[in-house]
């Protein structure tokens, strides 16, 4: 069980309450082994996972990771991963697992024998938050979980709610990319690699995590500012995968370029349209505007503009 947190001890207890509480009606209880990578050095959190450390679990190690970055952090509980582990569970630090949530993605697991089979996450929000924040399903991870059926394969993966066959990290020795530490999208890169090299993903609708929405993040600039790191990203991540040549290379830029463009222009389109039916309509509004900054971080990260959110996130 890989764990990264970084300024959050209360929710980094909170999940921890929470994987003390994992009940398994369909398969044998497994032995955990939770691994907790603290990007800060926190005393607090280090007393956190001491008092955690006698509970049901196999066993509890605690990592300082001083490198700064989501990346260098993931690739510490990677590092640490004990020997003959069968599978690695990724979850974030302001994530609360449902009681049967490891007990989903396991029985997932054996039912499609995939590699890596992910989960929904649900947001939870803070009382007072406005109606149209709640309403856009942005905080939905993946944003169209519904289109998915239980054990449908080729699903979206992400570290939130995620596990993986442990031999992808051991025998290939597969990593985060440094490179993305601060910018985000490691995950979205990694898991992609994975898919190209055939592992078979698989898709566990009861495997649910429910993530709470701090006051902060629940705005409208919070929410295009992370658009925006999304966007900037996405060219990193299809050139690091697809692109092997100058020619690729060539073929790659204008197409990535176009489709920039087109979700600005259809943004555009999208909130004179709406101004014109219902202007009161805030979640409408948003809806169209954050393809905008889809576009225009697609074209930052483009351009080689480095986003650094995470350390963002420190001030």
């Amino acid at each position: 069980m890989c764990i990264c947190t970084f300024r959050r001890p209360t929710g980094l207890r909170r999940l921890l309450s929470g994987l003390c509480a994992q009940t398994f009606a369909d398969v044998p209880a497994p032995a955990i082994t939770v691994i907790v990578a603290d990007n800060e050095g926190s005393p607090d959190n280090r007393r956190i996972c001491d008092e955690f450390r006698q509970a049901q679990f196999h066993a509890l190690i605690y990592v300082h990771e001083p490198c700064r970055g989501i990346s260098h952090a993931r690739n510490a509980c990677l590092d640490q991963l004990p020997a003959g582990t069968d599978f690695v569970a990724m979850i974030d630090d302001d994530e609360v697992p449902d009681s049967d949530w490891l007990n989903h993605l396991l029985l997932a697991q054996r039912k499609s024998h995939a590699d890596v089979v992910a989960g929904p996450a649900f947001p939870e929000f803070r009382e007072g938050t406005p109606d149209w924040i709640r309403d856009c399903d942005f905080f939905l991870k993946p944003a169209d979980f519904t289109c998915f059926s239980d054990l449908q394969a080729d699903p979206p993966a992400a570290t939130c709610n995620v596990l993986v066959s442990a031999a992808i990290f051991s025998r290939i020795g597969l990593r985060f990319d440094p490179q993305l530490a601060l910018s985000g999208g490691e995950d979205k890169l990694l898991f992609q690699d994975i898919k190209l090299r055939g592992y078979r993903f698989a898709w566990a609708a009861r495997a649910r995590v429910t993530e709470h929405i701090s006051a902060d993040r629940a705005t409208f600039g919070y929410m295009w500012r992370e658009q925006f790191r999304r966007g900037s990203v996405k060219y990193y991540v299809k050139r690091k995968l697809k692109v092997a040549n100058r020619l690729k290379l060539l073929r790659l830029v204008p197409k990535f370029l176009a489709r920039a463009t087109g979700n600005i222009l259809a943004g555009c389109y999208g909130i004179t349209a709406q101004l014109f039916r219902n202007r009161k309509n805030r979640c409408a509004l948003a809806r169209n505007a954050l393809p905008i900054a889809d576009g225009l971080g697609a074209i930052s990260g483009l351009l080689q503009f480095r986003n650094h959110h995470y350390l963002r996130q420190e001030t």
